[in-house]
């Protein structure tokens, strides 16, 4: 019985089965060495010059400005999710402080994101954001001596507030 490529053997005399098997390892070659020259230059087929990217992001520039405010953002998240816990206690001593942390946090949101790009809008930003935190620092330190969530928002407000003064000094 002669071999057949439906039974899964291959034979030099089946010439349907020799095609298939030449073509597969022509491509699985062609992968192979597509496969080593991509793994020897990881940016092969795409252009990475500094010429695509600003100085802000080509230089990270501002990334003590970023961490700050990504710091401050997810001291601002904790201290909220305290607030939100003692009102649904009943207890509401706390209202001024989830407000002025509702308005921090889009403050520090965007901040993180316009020196993440080194924005030209960055200082104007800087500014507005000293003003947001000093409200939110202000009213966290009433509650810091008793809410570890509180002080954490006021400490990383006031590092955010020094970073965004050297930007705009």
């Amino acid at each position: 019985m002669e071999p057949n490529f439906r039974d899964g053997a291959v034979g030099t005399d089946n010439p349907v089965a020799r095609r298939r098997l030449l073509a597969g390892a022509a491509g699985l070659a062609t992968v192979l060495v597509a496969g080593s020259a991509l793994a020897a230059d990881p940016h092969a087929g795409h252009e990475h010059g500094a010429k695509h990217y600003t100085p802000g992001v080509r230089n990270k520039k501002r990334t003590a400005l970023v961490k700050a405010a990504l710091d401050c953002t997810a001291k601002g998240d904790a201290c909220l999710s305290h607030c939100m816990e003692t009102f649904m206690a009943g207890d509401t001593t706390m209202g001024a402080c989830a407000d002025a942390v509702q308005q921090m946090l889009p403050v520090c949101r965007a901040i993180s994101q316009l020196a993440a790009y080194d924005s030209k809008h960055l200082p104007d930003l800087a500014r507005t954001c000293i003003g947001v935190c000093t409200d939110c620092e202000k009213v966290c330190r009433e509650h810091a001596e008793h809410q570890k969530e509180c002080k954490e928002c006021a400490d990383a407000c006031a590092a955010l507030i020094e970073e965004c003064k050297k930007l705009v000094a």
